[in-house]
């Protein structure tokens, strides 16, 4: 249990507040399994990159880091000079006897970026290239995950390279280890289930230079994923 609340305090209070109804939920529910019939859509533009997308009802938007994550920790592969420009993490908990703690779609940009160091972001050096329309751009996607004794990050990585700038989105998914919680272990189906919501956020993408307008994202194939090198330390850290 102090490994748990450890790791969600990490990555913030809607994780935290997911993963601790989890063990309590049969017989104290805490969380809401859907989104609140009040909740509804919301819009987001960056105007400084010319980003848009739609964060549907139950999930929460902050431009601002560490209300809700640690955006360093989550996205290994992010370079020190990445700017998080937006955070979306879902607010309701629709497995509440499994090890989900936390969904989050952080979107990214770097200036000044150089096009092989961007594609390297998602892909690795040695993997092959797995591209991804979004918004009418074509995006480069690799998968990383993480943890200790178990898998505790997941984490879809989409990059793509424009006039200088390396655009990114992350999709990212927290559990925590099952053992002696009394929760179940998420299934493929259930992590299928929350990647098509997070992909589903990606399907609203608009590009203010693009004429093509949205583009319907393929959720990444859960049972197929191919995990990215670690990544090197960087500055001693």
């Amino acid at each position: 249990m102090c490994a748990m609340f450890r790791r969600n305090v990490r990555d913030g209070s809607v994780a935290l507040l997911l993963s601790t109804s989890i063990v309590a939920s049969a017989q104290h529910p805490q969380v809401p399994t859907v989104a609140p019939e009040t909740a509804h859509e919301q819009s987001f533009r960056d105007t400084q990159f010319g980003v848009r997308f739609k964060v549907p009802p139950g999930w929460e938007i902050t431009r601002r880091d560490h209300e809700v994550s640690t955006f360093r920790m989550d996205a290994r592969t992010a370079p020190p000079k990445l700017q998080l420009r937006s955070v979306v993490s879902l607010d309701f908990n629709p497995f509440p006897q499994t090890n989900l703690a936390g969904a989050l779609v952080y979107y990214s940009v770097e200036k000044h970026a150089k096009p092989a160091e961007c594609v390297q972001q998602a892909a690795g050096k040695d993997e092959p290239a797995d591209s991804q329309m979004i918004g009418g751009m074509n995006f480069v996607h690799g998968h990383d995950e993480h943890g200790g004794v178990c898998v505790e990050a997941r984490d879809e990585v989409y990059t793509a390279f424009r006039k200088g700038a390396c655009y990114r989105f992350d999709l990212e998914m927290n559990t925590f280890c099952s053992v002696s919680s009394g929760a179940a272990e998420m299934s493929d189906d259930q992590m299928a289930d929350i990647e098509a919501r997070m992909t589903g956020i990606l399907s609203t993408v608009t590009l203010d230079w693009s004429k093509t307008g949205t583009t319907p994202v393929t959720p990444p194939d859960v049972t197929q994923r191919k995990k990215l090198p670690a990544p090197a330390v960087r500055g001693g850290q």
